[in-house]
């Protein structure tokens, strides 16, 4: 790197490392600038950006201090004065073990660069934690006779000298203790390093990895780029696979760090990088009590709450690259030694991966077995790489079979479903027991799913496993009826899942699979069989959805997940499909607030899984943001998601999120853009899911509309609404929503039929205005934007102001149409506006005024005369007049009964 760009680098580094520190910047300052403190110090764990904070400080007092730096060090830790040598080498050596002495030959190097400056001092004292106690001493006793001021930076261990720590409890010091980044501010730490458009999931998947630790976080972000993880498409940056945490960057400050170790720390640590989580008695067996003691206090380690205490490094990320850096002899060494001590097998998943991994590492051998639990675990994960090599060690030809099933599950996990798709198909109706021939069919038709083979074809295709469990039957005679069961439950859980994934019963033209083995009910008449359970309810879901029913959709998609939990086989791959089933009906009804919270939660659980399957989640909220009017956040919310399904998509959801982020660029005028959106959308897979088909069809007629390029809009949203026939209400309310929304009235009539059929805020709310409208009651017009109002509806709600401003108008009431003009602008302002910059909510005619006019309107309603609204809010009785007349006239009114009336209405 030339200087130049390292002086850029460097530059970007030190800005981003303020993020969230503002304020801590701006009260350090204050504090050394006031006269009631005489220190500040900063604390908080290494990397946490005490010294980035240090530095603005410093650089905000540069113009006002005489600065002196001063750096602890750990080689001069046990040193009496080590790090002031270079300011008293002209001492005596009998005075140089005096404090007194080495006061005075310090102050007089201080004294002297003072007198240059005539500036007061600053002693800047970074890494404090590793000062002498002699050096503490002496730089108190400088603080407290005022002679310096101190900024001090250490770590919360060892923690700062005990003198230091003093000045603090006699409240002479003020003390900042330095937090981890938030998500919000890593979010601002991102946009700052690398602009403004960054995928959330990857914002929150390098918040987890790095704990909110800057300086982690700094490291995740070179090395990510640096080989290709963190990539930028289309003006966004996304993650194209799991973080790599073994990176050049984060791997030097793993190895500063282990420089600070003794022999026995750096034994323990790398113990517990490799076997994690380990029982805390046998690292302690392997070391001592004190080293671990010492490696908790320093926050290298931590103990979990387990009825045995476990072992954990402070740190995850540092895991790979601790594991990297020991040597394969040495780690053999290490395992051999821990099995010697160990009595029985971990208990923990967790635990059982880590140490087939080790095992793996090192080149021992491990069962068949629990090589393949361990590849199962590893895949589930999206420790796709462990995955692979624990399943390709399996030598037992009956689990090979589920061990290339997992293997498979590793290839999806990344989005090449080509590769998993060869896999499965080449295993396909084959094995030699039951369980190998079922391995991974339920894999089999999601990637069918992905690759967009049609639901038909995968019940058709499913149901030669009927056949291979014959063979097996004939072949096993003892298990016949056992097998024969099993294949046709597998095959009615694939029907079901086909169906589930296209959204409708389609007549394949054969009969159920194994009615000699006829699918046992609950008393709510669904299966009894779990998987297909969760399949058969995710079909009900979106068959509810369909017909308006969106809260029954929702009960009914959540029921679903409740049986995919409890199914016996692995369907993690599914979560997906099963939080985008849930999060739609509320989505569609307007629960925004529960929409966030279930896809929320899918964020939070799945962890890895975000890179390969949360394109869903982006979807979902720029379709809210756009179903609320809020166009211009849309489009930029829908775009991101847009390219994190060009990486993987195994849903479909592509074409349905570049149409809705068509329409959303239509709605703002964004022409150049809606044009590459509108070829992303026809160039792409269609949903598999009929409703969500229809809906990317509606949603692009609209912005065609909008951009004034289909004679026939009105039209085809007509008969697109209509495809679903006599029990499609959700549909239809779909697309007269979107005529509505074009300003087409005709499209309220029938709104106000469908209503009863309906449920959900937002239906409720569009029907109330398409009532309002049916009647052209200004009031009741102005009751419906209301309630879109109070659903979010900031579009409708400004379409509805419009027509109560219109009605007004007509009727010659000047005033209201004034303020229902102003309501409209508000409503507009809003969907405009982003977060935390939403306008003055003030409802009402009192909307007109200004926050300073309505504050003395009000006291006015209330009774006080002018004199005492003057007296209350300390200003002059002129003043008071002036506002009221001013008032008034905006209001059109007279005077303070007219006043006292219209906020009786208001």
């Amino acid at each position: 790197m030339d200087s130049s760009k390292a002086t850029t680098a460097s530059r970007e580094t030190r800005s981003a490392g303020l993020t969230g520190r503002a304020e801590d910047l701006r009260a350090a300052a204050e504090a050394l600038r006031g006269g009631m403190h005489v220190a500040v110090l900063l604390v908080g764990e290494h990397g946490i950006g005490k010294s980035t904070l240090m530095e603005a400080v410093a650089t905000e007092l540069r113009d006002e201090v005489t600065a002196v730096r001063l750096h602890g060090s750990p080689a001069l830790g046990s040193v009496p004065y080590g790090v002031l040598a270079p300011y008293i080498v002209e001492l005596p050596v009998e005075e140089a073990t005096s404090q007194l002495a080495v006061l005075r030959t310090f102050w007089s190097h201080l004294e002297a660069r003072r007198r240059v400056t005539g500036q007061p001092l600053l002693l800047i004292v970074d890494d404090a934690h590793d000062l002498d106690e002699a050096t503490a001493s002496v730089l108190v006793e400088l603080a407290a006779a005022g002679w310096a001021k101190l900024l001090v930076s250490a770590a919360v261990r060892p923690g700062l000298p005990t003198p230091l720590l003093e000045l603090w409890f006699e409240g002479i010091a003020e003390r900042h203790d330095l937090r981890p980044l938030t998500l919000e501010q890593t979010q601002d730490f991102l946009a700052e390093r690398l602009g403004p458009q960054v995928l959330p999931s990857a914002a929150e998947m390098l918040w987890h990895a790095s704990a909110g630790n800057p300086l982690l976080l700094t490291c995740l972000i070179d090395d990510a780029r640096n080989d290709g993880t963190l990539k930028q498409h289309n003006g966004v940056w996304l993650l194209t696979r799991a973080l790599n945490s073994h990176g050049e960057r984060l791997t030097d400050v793993v190895r500063r760090q282990l420089l600070r170790l003794s022999a026995d720390e750096r034994t323990a640590l790398n113990l517990v990088a490799l076997s994690e989580p380990v029982s805390r008695k046998l690292i302690e067996a392997m070391v001592d009590e004190d080293t671990v003691a010492g490696l908790v206090e320093q926050e290298l380690l931590r103990v979990t709450d387990a009825a045995e205490p476990e072992l954990r490094l402070w740190h995850t990320t540092y895991g790979d690259t601790l594991r990297n850096l020991v040597s394969p002899a040495r780690s053999l060494q290490l395992r051999q030694g821990l099995l010697r001590l160990m009595d029985r097998e971990p208990a923990s998943a967790e635990g059982l991966l880590r140490q087939v991994s080790w095992s793996l590492e090192c080149g021992m051998e491990v069962g068949d077995r629990q090589l393949l639990r361990a590849a199962a675990l590893a895949s589930g994960l999206f420790e796709d790489e462990l995955a692979r090599r624990a399943a390709g060690q399996v030598k037992d030809p009956d689990l090979r079979m589920a061990g290339r099933a997992i293997v498979a599950r590793t290839y999806y996990n990344t989005a090449n479903h080509a590769a998993a798709r060869d896999i499965l198909e080449a295993d396909f109706g084959r094995g030699g027991t039951v369980t190998s021939l079922l391995s991974g069919t339920l894999l089999w038709a999601a990637v069918l799913t992905a690759l967009g083979h049609k639901p038909a074809e995968i019940v058709r295709r499913s149901e030669e496993l009927l056949a291979a469990g014959e063979r097996l039957a004939g072949e096993r005679p003892a298990e016949a009826e056992s097998i024969r069961a099993a294949t046709a439950a597998r095959v009615r859980s694939l029907r079901a899942l086909a169906r589930a994934l296209a959204g409708e019963r389609e007549d394949d033209g054969g009969a159920e699979p194994g009615e000699s083995f006829p699918a046992a009910e609950t008393g709510d008449g669904l299966p009894d069989n779990h998987l297909e359970r969760a399949f058969e309810l995710a079909l009900e879901a979106e068959q509810l959805l369909v017909r308006g029913k969106t809260e029954d959709a929702y009960a009914a998609a959540t029921r679903g997940i409740e049986a995919a939990g409890k199914a016996d086989e692995e369907v993690s791959f599914l979560t997906d499909f099963l939080a985008v089933r849930a999060a739609t009906p509320l989505v569609h009804g307007g629960n925004w607030s529960g929409a966030e919270g279930v896809l929320g939660g899918f964020s939070a659980s799945y962890g890895a899984s975000l890179i390969a399957f949360g394109g869903g989640v982006h979807t979902a909220a720029g379709i809210m943001l756009l179903y609320q009017g809020r166009a211009a956040e849309a489009k930029k919310t829908l775009r991101v998601g847009l390219e994190a399904l060009r990486i993987a998509d195994a849903q479909q959801l592509f074409a349905l999120t570049a149409a809705m982020a068509f329409a959303a660029a239509a709605e703002v005028g964004a022409k150049s853009k809606a044009a590459g959106l509108l070829a992303d959308y026809e160039s792409a897979r269609p949903p598999a899911s009929r409703y969500l088909r229809t809906l990317a069809a509606m949603a692009v007629v609209y912005g065609k509309a909008k951009l004034e390029d289909h004679p026939d809009a009105l039209g085809e949203l007509r008969r697109l609404g209509e495809s679903a026939g006599p029990d499609g209400a959700g549909l239809e309310f779909e697309s007269l929503a979107w005529r509505l929304a074009l300003g087409d009235k005709s499209a309220a009539g029938r709104l106000r039929e469908l209503a009863p059929d309906l449920d959900g805020r937002r239906p409720a709310a569009v029907c109330a205005y398409a009532a309002a409208l049916g009647t052209g009651d200004a009031g009741e017009l102005l009751a419906a934007a209301k309630s879109c109002e109070q659903a979010e509806l900031w579009g409708f709600a400004a379409q509805a102001y419009d027509d109560a401003a219109a009605a007004y108008r007509e009727a010659g009431d000047t005033l209201r149409e004034r303020v229902a003009t102003a309501q409209r602008q508000r409503c507009r302002d809003r969907a405009s506006s982003t977060p935390g910059q939403e306008p003055d909510a003030q409802d009402g005619a009192l909307a007109l005024l200004t926050r300073r006019e309505r504050d003395i309107v009000a006291r006015a309603v209330r009774g006080l005369s002018d004199r005492q609204i003057a007296a209350e809010l300390q200003v002059s009785v002129r003043t008071v007049e002036g506002h009221l007349y001013r008032s008034y006239a905006k209001l059109n009114i007279k005077g303070r009964e007219d006043l006292r009336r219209l906020a009786a209405d208001d």
